[in-house]
């Protein structure tokens, strides 16, 4: 299911960075308050090694009006996508459509697999979210995805089974609240998810996806949380779900373990080391913020005995440095680079690094 908003991005970016402002910002009309609690609110650039992946998000604001654009190319994981969000920030209901478009080769480059060897998700997410006191949000999504998939008999034929879906999404969204000297951020969304039959395909099922998202920051710390939880409640005939790759168990190769349910849970420790004082690099540019990560995950994927078993979860820790590079006091680009080891035996590290502008 696409995300509500910023606090949900994504799931399979590199572990979140956080927005970092050099310069202090003015005071904001309400609009532009609600609009950054969506979006990020910025055009932003990111390249990454070694898989050669590449993301643009651009938005552009007329009035009340504001809409963002998304694409995405992994040559390794041998994925791309689109997405279009539009929402209108006049009053305190939020109307926001989303339509999107993605392609999974599973996996690209790995060995030959019995499984299908790509997937297309198209979709329509229609929304509203609710601003009540600050700073407590509600939002509620209606939505339409379909699945594609190559014919069992020729996998290369063009012709391909389909998997058609409605959804009914619900969510709570707090932001910047404070509390023990932090400030608090986060979200809850519970997803039901309904397939009918369709033609010659005889998906029937009913599904549940639940997500949690939140941070906790100060100007020497952030702690960013996630848990995801996708269970089949009955029927059959559900699209596969993968685990494995940059932020979805990152020590491990992508889209090593494939099922029905799963669940999976992060948590990112990002100590700022010179945020008050930052380096002078050369004239008009400054190291504002570097950054000490540490990166913590577990998940597992299977029926459901498997994933209660505790025992059999897959775990990986990253460790690794980010840097956000200033130019005249304001933001120029960002560098990062982690290092990823897996929780069990015979395993090889995984890099990763790139730049975000």
């Amino acid at each position: 299911m696409p995300s509500f908003g910023a606090a949900q991005q994504n799931p399979e970016d590199q572990p979140a960075e956080t927005e970092t402002k050099p310069q202090d910002e003015p005071k904001l009309s309400v609009d532009v308050k609600i609009r950054r609690v969506i979006f990020k609110y910025e055009t932003e650039v990111s390249f990454l090694l070694p898989e050669g992946e590449f993301d643009a998000a651009l938005e552009k604001k007329i009035g009340h009006f504001a809409t963002q654009t998304r694409a995405k190319y992994n040559f390794v994981r041998g994925e791309m996508g689109f997405s279009l969000q539009n929402i209108y920030t006049k009053y305190r209901l939020v109307p926001q459509t989303q339509v999107y478009d993605r392609l999974h080769f599973v996996p690209l480059l790995a060995p030959a697999r019995t499984d299908r060897v790509w997937r297309r998700e198209q979709g329509i997410q229609l929304g509203l979210r609710v601003f009540f006191l600050k700073p407590i949000n509600a939002l509620t999504s209606f939505n339409y995805q379909r699945y594609s998939f190559p014919s069992n008999v020729n996998q290369q034929n063009l012709e391909s089974q389909q998997i058609r879906s409605v959804s009914q999404s619900l969510g709570v969204q707090a932001d910047s609240a404070r509390f023990l000297g932090l400030y608090h951020s986060g979200v809850f969304e519970a997803t039901i998810i309904r397939a009918f039959p369709f033609e010659k395909r005889e998906s029937d099922f009913w599904q549940l996806q639940v997500s949690m998202r939140g941070a906790s920051e100060n100007e020497w710390l952030t702690v960013n949380g996630e848990i995801k939880l996708t269970s089949l409640i009955e029927g059959g005939g559900v699209p596969q779900t993968f685990l494995g790759g940059r932020n979805k168990l990152s020590a491990y190769n992508t889209n090593e373990f494939s099922g029905i349910n799963l669940f999976y849970l992060s948590e990112t420790n990002r100590l700022h080391l010179n945020k008050r004082k930052p380096l002078g690099l050369s004239k008009g540019f400054s190291l504002y913020e570097t950054n000490l990560v540490l990166h913590l995950e577990a998940g597992q994927i299977g029926f459901d005995k498997k994933l209660r078993d505790f025992s059999t979860y897959h775990a990986s820790t990253g460790l690794g440095l980010s840097s956000v590079a200033a130019y005249r006091q304001r933001r120029a680009f960002e560098m990062f680079f982690y290092v990823y080891h897996a929780w069990e035996a015979n395993r090889e590290l995984h890099y990763y690094f790139g730049v975000k502008y």
